[in-house]
């Protein structure tokens, strides 16, 4: 859903069962048979620093060209001390808005809308009243976070009732009881508003549910086994990575997924995540002029997130080049990705408590840790 927008709280440090899996892709040279690299460890070191910081547990995965692997820290589940394992689910929260984008810039290609169509041709009504007005915000600047929208999530009918039904249209509703932040194209804020908006759309412009149209366009053609859109059930459809909010501790079942749906609701795995956005960056699931609107960015600082925002994308400044992707949270939940343009390098980076990145500390470590997991 939104980028870990929560309180800050400090989650008690477990540092169990932490395990180091490597994977090798067929016809790459075998790093089981030499041991753990020196990649390996150092990913394997900060991981273990941020479940020292306070994360319960944490997956690192990484590519080298054809050489894949998995740090694992800590635990999944507090309550029984089972540790993190890369093949568990968890909810990649905001990452989702990378799937959203791509199925939009689809239909924009194959002609079935234009980005510089307005929401008010797509939605009639939907947006309007206290300023707000979807006859002055295209579709391009939902997906680039321009339009100026507010944000529907710190709402507290969100959260007072967590097990709640949503609709998309009463999550656009919320924001629509305030007025825009900006003129449309007049600036940046991000909000999830935008790509509940999004999502809307793309079940107009085809006649079918967002979640069939992910699954005909992305899911299946890139053999994400592991990766669905539930819309309202809170519920895993398999072995899943236990979050934990706050003081309200683990959350992982109690929340439904529909007050996050087209703008954060996917449940993926770290290697499903990483082979969609490898195939997004390298072109492979959008011709070249969506690839040049996917990419074209401008320059944001999202409460600290430093970073080039692009359609559904980021693009962000390492040692060793730029990487794309996303990230997100969702309570208990947090997945920052990077991958290269080539699609050589990715780091998947995923831990199962909220608001850690509020301690400096934590931060700091993050960011080290991210640092070695796409440049070393």
């Amino acid at each position: 859903m939104a980028r870990g927008r929560v309180a800050a709280a400090a989650v008690s440090a477990v540092v169990a069962g932490t395990v180091l899996v490597t994977t090798v892709a067929a016809g790459a040279p075998s790093a089981s048979a030499a041991g753990p690299s020196g990649l390996d460890r150092r990913v394997q070191g900060a991981a273990e620093r941020l479940v020292a910081d306070g994360a319960p547990g944490v997956i690192v995965m990484t590519r080298r060209g054809g050489r894949v692997s998995h740090a694992t820290a800590g635990v999944s589940d507090k309550a029984t001390g089972a540790p993190m394992d890369h093949r568990l689910l968890f909810r990649i929260a905001s990452v989702t808005k990378s799937f959203t984008s791509t199925v939009v810039l689809q239909l924009d290609a194959e002609g079935r809308l234009s980005l510089d169509d307005t929401v008010e041709k797509w939605l009639p009504g939907v947006v309007q009243g206290n300023g707000n007005d979807g006859s002055k915000i295209t579709i391009r600047q939902l997906l680039a976070q321009t339009s100026g929208l507010n944000e529907y999530v710190q709402d507290p009918r969100i959260m007072s009732d967590p097990a709640r039904a949503w609709t998309p249209a009463e999550l656009v509703a919320i924001a629509m009881e305030k007025p825009p932040v900006h003129a449309p194209g007049q600036g940046w804020n991000y909000a999830n508003t935008n790509y509940i908006l999004a999502g809307m759309i793309i079940e107009k412009a085809t006649g079918r549910a967002a979640g069939a149209e992910f699954q005909r366009r992305v899911f299946g053609p890139l053999r994400l086994r592991h990766t669905s859109y539930p819309t309202t059930s809170p519920a895993f459809p398999g072995p899943y990575v236990h979050g934990y909010y706050l003081q309200h501790g683990d959350v992982s079942t109690l929340i439904s997924p529909s007050s996050a749906r087209t703008a954060g609701g996917i449940v993926s795995t770290v290697d499903d995540v990483a082979r969609f956005h490898r195939a997004l960056f390298t072109g492979r699931l959008l011709p070249a002029e969506q690839m040049r609107e996917l990419r074209t960015v401008r320059p944001v600082n999202d409460e600290g997130v430093v970073e080039d925002y692009g359609l559904g994308v980021a693009r962000i400044k390492f040692s060793c080049g730029y990487a794309w992707g996303h990230d997100g949270g969702f309570p208990g939940y947090r997945t920052w990705t990077y991958t290269s343009a080539d699609g050589r390098r990715q780091a998947v980076i995923t831990y199962n408590a909220s608001a850690l990145e509020n301690s400096e500390k934590f931060r700091a470590d993050l960011g080290r840790l991210a640092e070695t997991a796409f440049c070393a």
